[in-house]
């Protein structure tokens, strides 16, 4: 089996990722966000706190994770209770369908995708 140049495998992960995908990803204010995004999106059952999101993804305070929360929120991937919790719930299929397809490249090209947030 032949080996690949240094640095070939990258880019041909990134040319997976959709024109569509990839617009979308761009969107995406922070990392923390993203990965806020889709615990909430894995889980779609479940009331999320602000503390239960800082916990889980090991941020810095809850004031922090309560801007993610707020944000879910505006963008239109979760609905917010009076007494603020999180529920995810887009405001439509497309949305949802953008978030799913993120969520099952997202192990697999971890880099590329935070690369492109970080952008």
């Amino acid at each position: 089996m032949a080996s690949q140049p240094a640095g070939s495998g990258s880019k041909e992960r990134m040319q997976e990722l959709t024109p569509e995908l990839r617009s979308f990803i761009l969107t995406l204010p922070s990392v923390p966000f993203l990965e806020a995004l889709l615990l909430v999106h894995g889980a779609p059952d479940e009331i999320w706190t602000a503390e239960s999101i800082a916990r889980r993804l090991y941020l810095q305070s809850v004031a922090q994770a309560q801007l993610i929360v707020t944000q879910l929120a505006e963008r239109g991937f979760c609905v917010c209770t009076t007494n603020g919790q999180l529920a995810y719930d887009p405001v439509d299929p497309a949305l949802h369908e953008a978030v799913t397809q993120l969520a099952s490249i997202y192990r697999q090209q971890l880099i590329e995708i935070t690369h492109l947030v970080h952008g």
